[in-house]
């Protein structure tokens, strides 16, 4: 007797266990995998009227942890959750090209030389894309290398020696300029940095002379007041729409930001650092999107854009990520719809 009823608690046991591990199987496979394509399914890129337009896909602020701040499980959930995004994205939609707003890295203002080489690496495994040097174009953030009051040459040279990237830059592709800029270096004094960027951005002006109107790409907004106005899915929350921009801090200053617009009169601005997405403007016809943040860590619903553009035309369309919440609640349906198995079956 003794016998059997040992039988029949192992064979309990193990249908618990299987049954346990069927739940486990299944949250797994859609919060980490299926959750991505189902939610991603639903963004397109924007029409045009142009045959064949640029397809682009921009990210702002990913802010990969370093050593000093965040738990290994916070790194682990979401870089995976930022890398499963891209790679989705990639099948999805085939951009010709990526941009990335700014602050790649949390820690890049303080971490050493030995660091910052692990860092460029697992930024590239987490975003691989083929060809990378000519299709992925990438501006500096302020946590890459540090505000203005903390720059060092030292601290800018290693990321610029990294990306391949200028205080002003143009990069025409298939006809159409796209300028990328150190936000850091238009602090509007005479800096080591910022000087030779305004000279570049004034040499720029006879460049861009007889091409189409280009797209401005930066990590720091541009001048404005607040996100008061701003009308997002993924906006800043109510209690942080109404505060007031510090010019060099939370957006480029008012007198750079004319400058930019003066020397380059860009038809499209794609910013970041705020964490909140906004749709303003600076003027006719020059629209300016501020990206979310690409991480959960910064941003429980983030986004990303998906860019149509051509000589005629710049399309844009926010598209949603899976939100951090949802897949959160998934789990935990899962747990006790487990849990509620038990009793029923």
């Amino acid at each position: 007797m003794m016998e059997v009823m040992g039988r029949v608690k192992v064979k309990q046991v193990r249908r618990v266990g299987l049954r346990a591990a069927a739940f486990l199987t299944a949250a797994l496979l859609y919060c980490e995998f299926l959750v991505y394509y189902l939610v991603l399914w639903q963004c397109q890129y924007p029409p045009t009227t142009s045959g064949s337009p640029l397809r682009a896909l921009v990210i702002a602020d990913t802010h990969l942890l370093g050593s000093r701040k965040g738990h290994w499980w916070d790194k682990l959930r979401r870089e995976w959750q930022m890398h499963r995004t891209f790679q989705t994205a990639q099948f999805y939609f085939r951009p010709s090209h990526v941009f990335f707003l700014g602050d790649l890295f949390d820690e890049g203002q303080w971490c050493s030389d030995q660091e910052w080489g692990y860092y460029v690496k697992r930024f590239h495994s987490l975003f691989p894309m083929e060809e990378a040097e000519r299709r992925v174009h990438v501006v500096p953030g302020n946590h890459d290398m540090g505000f203005h009051y903390a720059l060092r040459p030292h601290l800018e040279g290693r990321f610029r020696a990294a990306f391949a990237t200028k205080s002003v830059q143009l990069a025409v592709v298939e006809g159409l300029p796209i300028v990328s800029i150190n936000s850091m270096a238009f602090e509007g004094d005479n800096c080591y940095l910022c000087k030779p960027a305004v000279q570049s951005l004034h040499s720029l002006r006879k460049k861009l002379e007889g091409l189409p109107p280009p797209i401005l790409l930066t990590h720091f907004p541009l001048y404005r007041r607040s996100d008061f106005l701003c009308s997002e899915p993924d906006e800043a929350p109510p209690g942080e729409k109404e505060v007031e921009f510090r010019e060099r801090w939370e957006c480029i200053s008012k007198e750079s930001s004319q400058l930019l617009l003066k020397q380059i009169s860009p038809r499209l601005v794609l910013s970041g650092h705020t964490h909140h997405g906004c749709n303003t403007s600076h003027g006719e016809g020059v629209q300016e999107i501020t990206l979310s943040s690409f991480s959960w860590r910064n941003k429980r619903n983030p986004a990303f854009l998906l860019a149509s553009l051509s000589k005629e035309e710049a399309q844009v369309a926010r598209c949603s990520m899976p939100v951090e919440d949802t897949v959160i609640n998934v789990y935990i349906g899962s747990l006790l719809l487990f849990v509620l198995s038990l009793f029923v079956f």
